[in-house]
């Protein structure tokens, strides 16, 4: 699970930026954020860690998944930030459309454009948090938006 460097250090940030935006975010930051462990939790369980040749259809499955819960909040939100988070999320599942695609795609460009497709998605989390508690130190009174 947490057996490699890479893994411990993304599971420290992921908790870390998940916490943050639990604390100093509003709603939005907090359904992505659970629904970030959520997915992380889930894509440990469901990866295939004998074959990394093949598509990871587990892992597709809670990519695309997660990406449906940020085009919801895209829609029911006024967070500008939760667009790039949709966005790096929707490269991520084209992701997994390449290899599906094309078998030539090698695994280790797969799992890279995976990875940073995940952390741009933590970065526009972890600002959206940022600015949501910002503006709330500026305009007081604004908890509900």
């Amino acid at each position: 699970m947490l057996s490699s460097l890479p893994e411990q250090i993304w599971a420290v940030a992921m908790l870390a930026v998940s916490t943050y935006a639990w604390w100093r975010g509003g709603w939005v930051e907090r359904a992505v954020a659970a629904t970030n462990v959520v997915a992380w939790i889930a894509t440990i369980i469901v990866q295939n860690r004998t074959n990394w040749v093949d598509p990871q259809w587990g892992m597709f499955a809670v990519d695309v998944i997660f990406l449906g819960v940020l085009l919801g909040l895209v829609v029911r939100s006024d967070r500008t930030w939760i667009l790039p988070a949709a966005a790096f999320q929707l490269l991520g599942v084209v992701t997994h459309a390449a290899i599906i695609a094309d078998e030539g795609v090698r695994a280790r460009a797969y799992m890279t454009a995976l990875i940073l497709w995940s952390y741009l998605v933590l970065i526009t989390l972890a600002v959206g948090a940022h600015l949501y508690a910002r503006r709330r130190v500026i305009v007081p009174g604004s908890e509900g938006v």
